[in-house]
């Protein structure tokens, strides 16, 4: 009994002490955790507004452990993994899969350039599950819309940012009501979506 309320007290704190602000935090998140859960509402709310099409070329920015870069393969896209810790690219490698495995790659999209093999508008889709609130979107966004090919779009899966608000459940950092709302700048087509406490976004149309 004794052992048992010690795993009860110990998990808790693993998982309140991460805040994801070094490089220490996010391989210690990575290495804890297996990547947050994909809901079959998620899925849904994906999938009813973003055309998807066997091979479609996808990007998963900000990828951690690969989670989401998998289910998208499991869906029969064409998709590479990037995220800016080589520790994260290294776990998401080892994942077994039954599907065909995703490519991951290093790649930090706030201080590098984009690899050479990723000419502008040949991109079908690019996704940013739980990863734009740790960059600067009005740097990353413009970047990867000059990717895309006409009709591509971009998928934003994000916590709302909740200032002032003591909330341990959210690890990853998130994005305000304001910010959610300037992501459409440049962009001729923007469309969100609530579910819980997650906010869902595609944006299309860079530059018209």
């Amino acid at each position: 009994m004794a052992q048992q309320q010690t795993a009860r007290q110990v998990r808790p704190r693993i998982v309140q002490g991460v805040r994801l602000h070094t490089v220490e935090d996010w391989q210690n998140f990575n290495l804890a955790q297996p990547g947050r859960d994909i809901s079959p509402t998620e899925l849904d709310m994906f999938r009813q507004r973003v055309p998807l099409q066997e091979k479609m070329r996808v990007l998963d920015i900000g990828c951690g452990n690969g989670r989401w870069t998998r289910e998208l393969a499991k869906l029969g896209l064409g998709v590479t993994g990037f995220d800016w810790d080589s520790a994260a690219v290294e776990r998401a490698n080892s994942f077994p899969t039954l599907h065909p495995r995703p490519d991951y790659q290093v790649w930090d999209v706030m201080s590098q350039d984009p690899p050479a093999w990723i000419e502008p508008g040949t991109v079908d889709l690019v996704t940013f599950r739980y990863s734009l609130g740790a960059m600067k979107p009005a740097v990353v966004l413009p970047l990867v819309g000059t990717m895309l090919r006409a009709g591509g779009q971009v998928y934003i899966l994000t916590d709302l940012d909740r200032k002032n608000v003591d909330d341990h459940t959210q690890l990853t950092p998130g994005l305000t009501e304001a910010k959610i709302r300037s992501l459409g700048k440049g962009w001729g087509h923007m469309e969100v979506w609530n579910f819980g406490l997650r906010t869902g976004i595609t944006l299309a149309g860079y530059g018209l």
